[in-house]
């Protein structure tokens, strides 16, 4: 519409786009690197939380990382792979697990 001599104002206001959108321009992802990082120590150490993976992002040196920042892009990346391990206890245990343990203990 602009080519066929309307204002990019009229032109944008016609179509219901805003002048910012229009101009919109997208910046390159800053973080491919340290969210790669993250998703390997998490592999590597699944037990390990979001201030483990911190403190071991800061003990390797490099560029400085903020917690905050190291926070916000696990939990983007746990919706995708990384997803913490949960390990569940029993509570009661069978009793054959029982006999099978202390079997030799109590026939004697």
């Amino acid at each position: 519409m602009i080519d066929k001599g309307l204002s990019e104002r009229c032109a944008l206001r016609v179509v219901g786009m805003s002048a910012s959108a229009y101009r919109y321009q997208a910046q390159p992802d800053r973080n491919v690197v340290l969210r790669r990082r993250i998703v390997e120590l998490a592999q590597r150490h699944t037990r390990y939380g979001v201030g483990m993976i911190h403190l071991k992002l800061r003990q390797e040196g490099g560029e400085p990382v903020n917690y905050k920042r190291v926070e916000r892009l696990s939990v983007r990346i746990k919706n995708l792979q990384y997803v913490a391990v949960i390990y569940k206890t029993p509570t009661t245990v069978p009793q054959d697990v029982y006999r099978t343990v202390l079997g030799d203990c109590t026939t004697k």
